[in-house]
């Protein structure tokens, strides 16, 4: 499912995660349109914006054509990586997550720089 319609960035707003949120305002919706709109609220798409200028139909094959690893997964393997770790810190919270964190990673480094056959 998708949504293309005319709209206008109404503001923004940055996070403490580094990420924006970003807010549009359209034109009137019907019934149907809200209730697409409703079922896409907290999925993962791509957003393409873009001045007045017309959208043609080439570039509406192209977005259709992204693949995005996200789709399924919102989150990076790196984030999907700590966030394990730190439930398996939590089990047994010895020292700080940082130092943790930290032994692990390069522990998992170091198992796979010595595969490395040069």
């Amino acid at each position: 499912m998708k949504i293309i319609t005319a709209g206008q960035l109404d503001g923004y707003q940055r996070r403490k995660d580094r990420t924006v949120s970003l807010r549009f305002i359209t034109q009137e919706k019907t019934s149907g349109e809200i209730a697409d709109i409703d079922r896409l609220v907290d999925t993962f798409g791509i957003l393409y914006f873009r001045g007045e200028e017309k959208m043609n139909r080439d570039e509406v094959d192209e977005l259709d054509a992204v693949e995005l690893d996200l789709y399924d997964e919102p989150k990076s393997q790196s984030q999907r990586l700590r966030n394990v770790l730190y439930k398996v810190w939590m089990q047994d919270p010895t020292g700080t997550f940082k130092e943790y964190y930290k032994h692990e990673t390069e522990r998992i480094i170091q198992h796979y720089k010595g595969k490395i056959h040069e």
